[in-house]
């Protein structure tokens, strides 16, 4: 047995325990798990709810736009356009349904671009465009093209049936309207 002070004493061999360090250890892990849990959440809010990142209005299937033309018209002025047979396309049809207005900006001097209002389906590769090529940029954006470039795109048209200086004179300005909608 040793003295009475022996039992009371600490033993100077082992290290106290910090709570402090421990509890910051834990804050980092939460709040770790929360940017985590709300990226999910954004991801499955930007889907279907399935990860697909599709909607369900991208079908580009649909009866009561199959057989109709699509129209473009820039500023009030009608535009021949011809069009890709693609399903992006398709999917630009449906939105266009009940008319489809793109306020467009120019971009880069070579482009009018416009957001549409949902996300559509895109085969987007590497494509060389020039004057009068319609283009739709990461599923969200169309572009309207009044000089060269090349990029990442899928192709949805050419506007057909004006010169080169007038398709210029009509896209190459601070910004354009851009009406897309339906006909028998």
């Amino acid at each position: 047995m040793g003295s009475p002070d022996s039992d009371s004493q600490l033993d100077t061999n082992t290290k106290p325990v910090h709570f402090e360090h421990m509890s910051r250890t834990i804050v980092i892990l939460f709040a770790a798990a929360a940017v985590v849990i709300a990226g999910a959440c954004l991801y499955i809010l930007m889907s279907d709810g399935n990860g697909s990142g599709h909607h369900d209005d991208d079908d580009p299937v649909d009866p009561d736009v199959r057989d109709m033309d699509l129209m473009m018209a820039v500023d009030g002025k009608a535009v021949e356009v011809q069009w890709e047979d693609n399903p992006s396309v398709a999917a630009i049809k449906k939105l266009a349904r009940d008319g489809l207005t793109v306020a467009m900006e120019r971009y880069g001097g070579f482009e009018q671009t416009g957001s549409i209002p949902s996300s559509v389906v895109k085969d987007d590769s590497w494509i060389e465009v020039g004057i009068g090529d319609i283009v739709l940029y990461r599923g969200v954006q169309i572009c309207l093209y009044f000089d060269d470039n090349a990029y990442d795109f899928t192709r949805l048209g050419k506007i057909s049936g004006m010169s080169d200086s007038e398709i210029r004179a009509m896209l190459d300005k601070p910004s354009v309207t851009a009406v897309f909608t339906l006909q028998r």
